[in-house]
């Protein structure tokens, strides 16, 4: 019997016999009418059980293996240095001018930058150092860090074999409740960067919606960005585009070696001395995998799973990702932050507001990220929401000052200057005082002769 294009695209692939007696489509007919086909969710128990417990198992146990600690940790431990003082492994290809690859251009550098910034203005040069993604050394954390992505990507790619509207909905609502208010409310601007404060029942549900984001716990989280920050798209960044677009967007997470200063957490202790993100650390794999997948095949069977776990949970990783990797890349600069952060309008709206990035890197702790009316930004509107039922105060802003020292109009390399000075005094940043001038000079900034650290 030949099938309709649409039956191609969403039928179900082939069940057992049991489920042969069970209509799964509403037939031809509809499609001659002119609708849609639907999808019968309500698959023989025989079969949807084992769908559901086989991607909880499969993914739960490639998320505990994950958890182990690093080479880089444990030989940190065996020779009892302190992870403030930890140098570069020799194997993590941390100097630039020296790797195998070269500096190469971003490919399709000129179209996408015409793509992202109306003006087509040029913030850089588009020249990067490649790091060695494949060809190199894994650690046993590496493969079980592939393996966890690869399975939620395939688990993402049966998706839309078992599309129905209710499954979708469940995409949706997840994509903004693991997005939104948990990874750019709660992770990013509450947590890492202190932009504004909540009654602590709050801060706990926002930020256990940031677990199920499948992103690591709270202290994991806050530390590598704070860490990010800490050393904006120097040779000791965790996440510049200079080491390579796909270093940036997802390479990073893969190398354990490479991305050698996030073993210390010590920049995120008010985090690990609270007692519920210590939980979250050590129970994490059972409520960002078991618990929503269970929950979700409670509520809809096989399609809500598929869509509602794993479809939304790749969806969030590249869009959280494309904040690394294409807005330190593509769109445009309004203020003088000394590295290459953009604001991007396409992330910022898919983003919820994280993609007017260079405001974010030019005023770390604020809580607005879409200075401009027309900077759409969703995270702010809801924290706005919150502050009017009470239930989010002390609100940071840009200051008056500030914005004028670092904008373009100002004296040059006075606000190079004042952002170096600033990243310095962060007390999460964790790099000792000579990293810091010597990643500042590393990156091009010129500092006044009489700046001290």
């Amino acid at each position: 019997m030949l099938l309709h294009p649409q039956q191609l695209l969403f039928a179900a692939p082939r069940l057992p016999e049991a489920s042969d007696t069970r209509q799964l489509w509403n037939g031809p007919a509809s499609l001659a009418k002119g609708s849609h086909a639907t999808f019968n969710a309500s698959l023989p128990s025989s079969v949807e059980p084992r769908w559901a417990l086989a991607a909880i198992a499969a993914v739960t146990l490639a998320a505990a293996g994950s958890r182990q600690r690093s080479s880089v940790s444990r030989a940190a431990e065996a020779k009892k240095v302190p992870l403030r003082n930890m140098e570069a492994p020799a194997t993590a290809d941390a100097i630039r001018e020296e790797r195998k690859k070269g500096s190469k251009p971003v490919k399709g550098a000129s179209k996408g930058q015409r793509f992202f910034s109306t003006r087509n203005r040029q913030f850089w040069d588009y020249i990067v150092w490649p790091r060695t993604y494949w060809k190199r050394q894994w650690e046993t954390k590496d493969f079980m860090y592939a393996a966890v992505f690869g399975l939620v990507h395939l688990g993402a790619c049966f998706a839309p074999f078992y599309f129905t509207w209710k499954a979708f909905a469940c995409f949706v609502v997840g994509y903004v409740i693991t997005g939104m208010l948990g990874i750019t409310l709660s992770y990013h601007r509450q947590l890492a960067h202190l932009s504004f404060k909540s009654p602590k029942v709050v801060e706990y549900i926002l930020a256990y919606c940031g677990a199920l984001a499948l992103q690591s716990h709270p202290i994991n989280w806050v530390s590598s960005h704070r860490h990010h920050h800490g050393a904006t798209d120097t040779p000791n960044d965790v996440h510049s585009p200079k080491d390579g677009f796909w270093w940036s967007h997802a390479g990073w997470l893969l190398d354990q070696k490479g991305t050698w200063m996030r073993v210390d957490k010590s920049n995120a202790e008010d985090l690990s001395k609270q007692w519920f993100y210590r939980f979250l650390a050590k129970t994490y794999p059972l409520h960002a995998i078991v618990l929503p997948i269970a929950g979700l095949y409670y509520f809809g069977g096989l399609p809500c799973v598929l869509w509602g776990f794993f479809a939304r949970v790749v969806w969030v990783w590249h869009i959280t990702w494309a904040v690394n990797s294409v807005s330190h890349v593509w769109g445009f600069q309004d203020w003088n932050t000394g590295d290459i952060s953009m604001n991007n309008w396409v992330i910022g709206i898919l983003a919820f507001g994280e993609g007017w990035h260079n405001n974010h890197h030019a005023f770390e702790n604020s809580c607005r990220h879409g200075l401009k009316w027309w900077q759409i930004d969703m995270t702010w509107y809801t924290i706005k929401f919150l502050q009017f039922f009470g239930l989010a105060n002390s609100l940071k802003y840009p200051t008056e000052s500030k914005m004028r020292k670092l904008s373009f109009d100002a004296v040059p390399g006075a606000a190079v200057a004042e952002v170096a000075e600033a990243k310095g005094r962060l007390r999460f940043n964790c790099i000792s005082p000579v990293k810091k001038e010597l990643a500042i000079r590393s990156s091009g900034i010129v500092l006044p002769e009489k700046q001290t650290w």
